[in-house]
């Protein structure tokens, strides 16, 4: 799949840009990189609606001095998230690396081979999740892996002991990656699915990883309500830190109280239980 890169040029950084950035996420963007005068933000051509974009840039015109587009094709995309990836270090005892890397030597190592950009554990979003599954018994759980991409989470959750995950992700061509991630890291309880929430299989999970954004969650959690039981877990971030109030109100609502939450720069995540 290819992809849509925009860099928008900024006036002065004012916490506005904050929202400007969720509003984007809200609309399929992906991901997004800030540096002193300009954010990046991407999005996968197939998801991209450009009148979705031009009201955004009028609402928030006076923000930006202006911005470009630029096109990413899949082969090339690959190619330059190869040659910058870095070993990532979650904790003390887990490292993320791709094959082409050394081995860290740590005890939890996931080699995660960088065919798409997002997933690799560079995003905040990612490494959040991670750092809260070390915080979690894992050990002979049930888990449901939501918008699970590369599958890092799964892998990572496998390794911390839990005994089945279902990894669920709408995009087939991310979940050829994940596939593959799976076979490199000798996991075998790993059951990835293409699709949305309807998908999910019809089971009780004791911990849900749920990174997606905030509409989504909102959108989709009729089907996440279906497969939770007494004390289920779930982790949730892909939304702002502007986003926490929000989306805590939303899960209290349902009948879910709030165990944590922490942040990453502008990133947040949650962690939840069901009574």
């Amino acid at each position: 799949m290819d992809y849509l890169e925009f860099k928008f040029f900024f006036k002065d950084r004012t916490p506005i840009i904050d929202l400007f950035i969720q509003e984007l996420a809200d609309i399929n963007f992906e991901a997004f990189e800030e540096d002193s005068n300009f954010i990046k933000a991407f999005i996968a051509e197939g998801n991209f609606i450009e009148t979705q974009l031009n009201l955004l840039i009028k609402k928030y015109k006076n923000l930006f001095q202006s911005h470009e587009r630029i096109k990413h094709p899949y082969q090339n995309w690959n190619e330059k998230w190869e040659s910058d990836f870095e070993i990532i270090h979650i904790n003390k005892n887990c490292s993320i690396r791709a094959s082409f890397h050394p081995p860290t030597n740590k005890l939890y190592e996931l080699i995660i081979n960088p065919e798409m950009s997002f997933g690799t554990g560079h995003h905040e979003t990612t490494r959040l999740m991670a750092k809260q599954l070390f915080k979690c018994d894992l050990k002979d759980k049930k888990v449901l892996d939501f918008g699970s991409g590369t599958a890092i989470l799964s892998i990572l959750a496998e390794k911390l002991g839990a005994c089945e995950i279902d990894a669920v992700e709408i995009d087939e061509m991310v979940n050829e990656n994940a596939l593959s991630n799976t076979k490199i890291n000798n996991t075998n309880k790993i059951n990835i699915i293409t699709g949305t929430g309807e998908n999910i299989p019809s089971s009780n999970y004791d911990f849900l990883l749920i990174n997606i954004n905030r509409n989504t969650i909102v959108e989709e959690f009729k089907y996440f309500l279906n497969t939770l039981k007494k004390d289920s877990v779930l982790i949730l971030s892909g939304f702002l830190y502007t986003d926490v109030d929000y989306i805590s109100k939303f899960l209290i609502n349902h009948g879910l109280n709030i165990i944590t939450s922490e942040f990453e720069n502008n990133w947040a995540v949650l962690m939840v239980k069901f009574n």
